[in-house]
């Protein structure tokens, strides 16, 4: 028999997979995640995705056997095999250069090709940093498609101090990014409120926000202007997913290469992938509290890119 569960109104706006990782203990957010996927979770009847916001008096029907408790896996598969370029290291953190096409951690689908696998093979300690196995010391995320820097803790004190840096907003985050079209400054800020599309994987920048979207502060100023184009330097405040290329998309300057919020009219850019680089990083380490700052040059594929549209 099928377990219902009906929305209360204090539960309106939560995400579906974080509403029922409180409901069903037993199972892990990732397989939780799965089931939604796999369309074992039925939301009004409907087939929907993990990250949809519920509303009061939404059903929610779950597959009998779907919540009979599975074995947790409590590690990682390490791939020392994968080279990764390490850019600092200390007893307490780890900053790292991450290429475009390396997931941060493992998706739903078990991935083992990541940025945590890689670390740890090469840093074994940080299996037990963290919230979960999954994203062992890791306090933030570049999406698959972007590159550059990324600080990982190596013991719980620093994974503490980090997380409280990037609550408190402290972090210093600057990105590289091409984008369509031309902002309508040479500098600006955007706070448009992200939260989860209507459907699909997608993000929206609403000015109006809908329950369970969250506030989102992005700076940027125009380095270069192109013919059908235009290079940022980007720094956020905040760090919602996709934050960058839904502001972006919201302006009516999508960011160059990007699948998911590409760009519908106008000149197409030569650019092979997702135009996202972060360039620049910058914290309080978490034993010494002294400022540290790095920085990774634009890879060479993006370089390409800028030089073709000088041409």
């Amino acid at each position: 028999m099928e377990k219902i569960f009906r929305v209360e109104k204090e539960e309106a706006g939560t995400r579906l997979d974080r509403l029922l990782a409180g409901k069903l203990t037993e199972l892990s957010r990732t397989s939780i995640q799965k089931l939604i996927k796999d369309g074992r979770v039925l939301l009004n009847g409907q087939k929907v995705t993990p990250h949809i916001a519920v509303r009061e008096d939404d059903e929610i029907a779950i597959e009998a056997e779907a919540a009979v408790p599975k074995a947790k896996p409590t590690a990682l598969t390490p791939r020392p095999d994968i080279k990764l370029e390490i850019v600092h290291e200390d007893n307490d953190v780890v900053v790292v250069n991450k290429p475009s096409g390396l997931l941060v951690h493992p998706s739903v689908r078990d991935e083992e090709e990541t940025l945590a696998n890689v670390l740890v093979a090469r840093y074994p300690e940080i299996a037990g940093v963290g919230e979960s196995f999954e994203r062992p010391g890791i306090v933030h995320r570049l999406d698959k498609d972007a590159s550059g820097l990324l600080v990982v803790a190596r013991t719980k004190k620093a994974y503490t101090s980090l997380k409280r840096q990037f609550q408190k907003h402290t972090i210093k985050k600057e990105y590289q990014v091409l984008v369509h079209g031309h902002p309508p400054k040479d500098a600006g800020t955007i706070t448009l409120a992200v939260g989860r599309a209507s459907s699909g994987e997608k993000m929206a920048a609403r000015a109006e926000p809908l329950a369970g979207d969250r506030s989102a502060v992005t700076h940027y100023r125009v380095d270069t202007r192109y013919a059908d184009a235009s290079l940022l330097t980007v720094r956020t405040e905040t760090g919602r997913t996709h934050q960058i290329r839904a502001h972006f998309k919201a302006l009516g300057c999508p960011v160059a290469g990007d699948p998911l919020y590409h760009w519908k009219r106008g000149p197409s850019l030569p650019a092979g992938r997702l135009f996202l680089h972060a360039k620049t990083l910058g914290f309080s380490h978490p034993a010494s509290r002294r400022k540290l700052e790095f920085s990774a040059p634009l890879p060479a594929d993006l370089q390409d890119v800028l030089a073709a549209l000088k041409k």
